[in-house]
């Protein structure tokens, strides 16, 4: 049977009286990333753009913890791609996560005004460019007692942005 499949609260009972060095030869640094589940929030607005005077964006995150150990995210660094133009952003706050539980992370950094006009111009131009050019991967750090490890976030697309003061950058 495997050892992933039993719910995390029986196993973390089995777990306790387990030895250190046994937790660290079965769950290595890829199994304890694999048990970190990360993708865009199902639910709202989980990616806004505004294109106003201040340009900037805002995404949310929900990270799940599906291992046994309480983790703690130490850092994340991200890339969003949207409509031709990259930004980064990072998270330099350490949050605790507890076994099963599910956290949202907020990821908001301001836009480089020739980047947001380039952005407002091609949306203005092609409004469906947002059903296939906007997505996201990164590199999460986390500890644990067990081990530190780090997650990669994949290609994230299929994002649904939401475009706010669009028409600001046009008219100026």
């Amino acid at each position: 049977m495997a050892i992933e499949i039993i719910p995390i609260q029986g196993l973390w009972k089995i777990l306790r009286w387990l030895p250190g060095f046994l937790l660290r030869w079965y769950f290595t640094p890829e199994k304890l990333a694999q048990l970190i589940y990360i993708d865009m929030r199902p639910r709202h607005d989980s990616a806004v753009m505004d294109l106003g005077q201040s340009a900037s964006f805002r995404l949310c995150l929900q990270a799940i913890n599906l291992s046994p150990f309480p983790v703690e995210l130490d850092r994340a660094n991200f890339r969003f791609w949207c409509v031709g133009a990259t930004m980064n952003a990072s998270i330099l706050k350490k949050k605790a996560i507890a076994p099963g539980e599910i956290v949202e992370l907020y990821i908001e950094e301001a836009i480089q005004d020739g980047h947001a006009n380039h952005m407002a111009t091609l949306i203005k131009a092609n409004p469906y460019a947002l059903d296939t050019q906007v997505a996201i991967d990164g590199n999460i750090e986390f500890n644990c007692k067990v081990r530190s490890f780090a997650k990669t976030v994949g290609h994230l697309d299929g994002i649904n942005l939401k475009v706010i003061n669009g028409h600001v950058r046009l008219s100026a």
